[in-house]
């Protein structure tokens, strides 16, 4: 008979291996992040038959939780650099509550266990923020770049902003202002027309 697998158990090994990870790395041995999920290595390959299989389903996790965090609720209409702003905004909250996340995911990105089809699932999970860059992108510098190459930059600012926030929260409206000044700049002249408000003040991020 077939072992029924249980949600919270499925969770709980996710929630482990990323404070494994973000503490000793992507070699970090699911011995540990089995013990840390309250599980026996054999119940933990119940729910991923490998580590490869564990660390593509957590990517996939962390995108997942990424764009719920970014797209919802939905960013109000209005100029793009506001709607921008807005979208960067909850990526730098998301990331500063919980900096494990970001840096698990930035190692998880840059690792050759990541599948073709996990980084295809992974943009498709990010379509509607990442949206808001591939509107930006247009008539700026990157405009005959990928839009992952452009995702990949900004990224690394906003994990550079992340842990600024995380060190000293009281300075999250500072930092996320001047890591997206910065952001804005890089993106260059695609949302230019759009860099003021309905008043005709320059938008804040």
């Amino acid at each position: 008979m077939p072992r029924t697998l249980s949600d919270q158990r499925r969770a709980a090994v996710l929630e482990a291996a990323t404070r494994a990870i973000a503490r000793n790395g992507l070699a970090a041995p699911t011995a540990s992040i089995a013990a840390e999920a309250g599980l026996s290595v054999g119940s933990l390959f119940n729910y991923f038959p490998t580590k490869t299989a564990l660390l593509n389903g957590l990517y996939l996790h962390l995108k997942h939780d990424l764009a719920a965090a970014v797209a919802e609720p939905p960013i109000p209409d209005g100029p793009l650099r506001d709607r921008a702003g807005e979208g960067w905004r909850r990526w730098i909250r998301w990331g500063a509550a919980d900096p494990d996340k970001q840096r698990v995911l930035m190692l998880i990105e840059t690792s050759h266990e990541l599948t073709d089809q996990s980084r295809r699932d992974g943009t498709a999970a990010m379509q509607g923020a990442d949206a808001l860059f591939a509107e930006a992108q247009a008539g700026g510098p990157f405009a005959d770049q990928p839009l992952e190459f452009l995702v990949a930059m900004v990224g690394a600012l906003a994990a550079t902003t992340m842990e600024a926030v995380s060190r000293e929260p009281e300075q999250f409206d500072s930092r996320c202002h001047v890591g997206f000044t910065a952001v804005w700049a890089a993106i260059g002249s695609g949302g230019r027309s759009s860099d003021t408000g309905t008043d005709g003040k320059r938008s804040q991020a």
